[in-house]
Formats: structure tokens, C-alpha cells, sequence
């Protein structure tokens, strides 16, 4: 029996298909935005969970400030993991007003539907309007020790993240 020839052309044909897997991929892309979004000039990702409920637990030190620069009409944006747990981060300080201007949220990530305890990434965004710095600031929060509905301040707070951005 003779495998040679045949060999090579079933590796031939298998390195080209994987080539041009590879190349249409490329094209093409993959990504959860939409189709005319603009990236962001500085993008984010708060601290996984666990990390911060290492924090909440002692296990780790706080986490420290983000220094964020911008071009007035530049945007930062920051993804948050949402997902249906006991404990998240929320937003608790929106920051001065002046410098930077909130976005709509958008989702980046989403969950096949009636998937039990499945989170999704969400993207907050501001766009720097004038000369100035503020802080943002984020806390990981318990959330069946919150005294008041729909205020994150009010909940024992297991981590906190602040993005310090300065505009100009």
C-alpha cells in the first residue's frame, strides 16, 4: 500500500482550509457590540467576583484608584458583570457632572435564555464634555443588607473601586 501522495494532499487540504478558517475570521470578527459601535478611548473591567469578595474577606488587599486621562469627546467606558447573585457592584458615586456626561448602558454580553444563575456584561459609559477630573467610584456590595431599596449606599459594602478621571 502506498500512503505518501495521499498523505500530502490531506494535509494540504487540511492546512488550507485551516488558513482560510482563519483568514474569514479574521474578517469577519467576533464581537457582542453592536454593528456601529466606536470603541472607547479608555475601557475598564471592574474586579472579577471572587476577587472581590476576597477583599470583603481579608484574603486580599483593596484594590487600588484607575487613572483614566481623556480628550474632551473621547469616552471611558467600564464593563460590570451583572449577575443574579447575593453580591454586586454597583455604581455609588457618578461623579462630577461637569467633565464627564453619563451614557445609556449597554450590554455586551447576554445569556442563553432560561440559563439558571447566568450573568451578562454590561457597559457604562461617559463621554468627557469640558476641562476637569472627577471620581468615579463602585462598590461590592451585599445586597441582603441593604436598609433601602435601590441604594447600593445602604448595603455593607465588601470592596470598593474608584477611576479617577481627569479630562483636558
Amino acid at each position: 500500500m502506498r500512503y505518501g501522495p495521499r498523505k500530502r494532499t490531506t494535509r494540504t487540504l487540511t492546512a488550507v482550509a485551516l488558513a482560510l478558517g482563519a483568514g474569514l475570521a479574521g474578517l469577519t470578527g467576533c464581537s457582542s457590540s453592536g454593528p456601529g459601535d466606536v470603541a472607547p478611548a479608555a475601557l475598564l473591567a471592574l474586579p472579577p467576583d471572587l476577587d472581590a469578595e476576597a477583599v470583603g474577606g481579608g484574603k486580599q488587599p483593596a484594590f487600588e484608584p484607575s487613572e483614566v486621562h481623556l480628550a474632551v469627546g473621547r469616552t471611558v467606558g467600564v464593563d460590570v458583570r451583572v449577575a443574579p447573585l447575593p453580591h454586586g457592584w454597583r455604581l455609588v458615586d457618578g461623579g462630577d457632572t461637569a467633565p464627564l456626561r453619563r451614557e445609556a448602558d449597554s450590554k455586551q454580553s447576554t445569556c442563553a435564555p432560561k440559563s439558571a444563575g447566568c450573568g451578562h456584561t454590561v457597559r457604562q459609559s461617559w463621554t468627557a464634555t469640558g476641562a476637569g477630573s472627577t471620581t468615579l467610584t463602585w462598590r461590592y456590595v451585599d445586597l441582603a443588607t441593604c436598609k433601602e431599596a435601590q441604594n447600593p449606599a445602604s448595603c455593607r459594602t465588601l470592596a470598593s473601586k474608584e477611576v479617577r478621571v481627569t479630562v483636558g
